[in-house]
């Protein structure tokens, strides 16, 4: 009975590395070039970028984002196969409130699309990194990371509008290949 549970559990646990295959191949990738990653800061993007793109220097992260005319999920289904989305009814990028954009941390294998594990390691930010994000005209905005912690997932205050502040705000489901919780980190803009 023991073998069966033991053999049970290496086949669940096999499975589950077979389905986040990419969120893995991501951490083991991150952790041998972590150093070259740190030397990447804003500073090395061009002024001008291209239009809708947001860039995690330290983490290699670099994804178009998409915007949502709506609330819908099976759009923001669709819209995450090409990049991650702008939440809708949130600031523009660059503007002032709360620009909340989420991606995959991980995806089933078969999906769809190039960016199923695009914020795998959006957990591993750190207080003080950058977080760059260009407007629908390619304009560069550097945000420094200020906050970044796990919520509930039907936590919507991390969808607050503070028109005082500029903030950029990356989601990600919590932990991998679950939608449990959500990992989020906030960026206040520094130019």
């Amino acid at each position: 009975m023991m073998k069966r549970i033991v053999l049970g559990f290496m086949i669940m646990a096999a499975a589950y590395a077979a389905l986040n295959f990419d969120y893995f191949r991501k951490q083991v990738s991150y952790e041998f070039s972590k150093n070259d990653y740190a030397t990447t800061t804003a500073d090395t993007i061009r002024e001008k970028m291209e239009p809708d793109t947001v860039i995690v220097p330290s983490l290699n992260i670099k994804a178009p984002i998409k915007y949502a005319a709506e609330v819908n999920e099976d759009k923001f289904q669709e819209l995450l196969i090409d990049g991650v989305v702008h939440y809708p009814g949130t600031a523009d990028i660059g503007k002032p409130g709360n620009a909340y954009i989420f991606g995959h941390s991980s995806d089933n294998a078969w999906s769809k699309g190039k960016y199923k594990s695009v914020f795998a390691l959006l957990p591993k930010i750190k207080i003080g990194d950058e977080m760059v994000a260009s407007d629908r005209e390619g304009n560069k905005f550097v945000y420094k990371v200020i906050d970044a912690r796990v919520v509930a997932k039907n936590d919507t205050s991390v969808l607050a509008q503070d028109n005082s502040k500029k903030l950029l705000t990356l989601q990600t489901s919590y932990p991998v290949g679950t939608s449990l919780k959500r990992f989020v980190a906030v960026g206040e803009l520094v130019k």
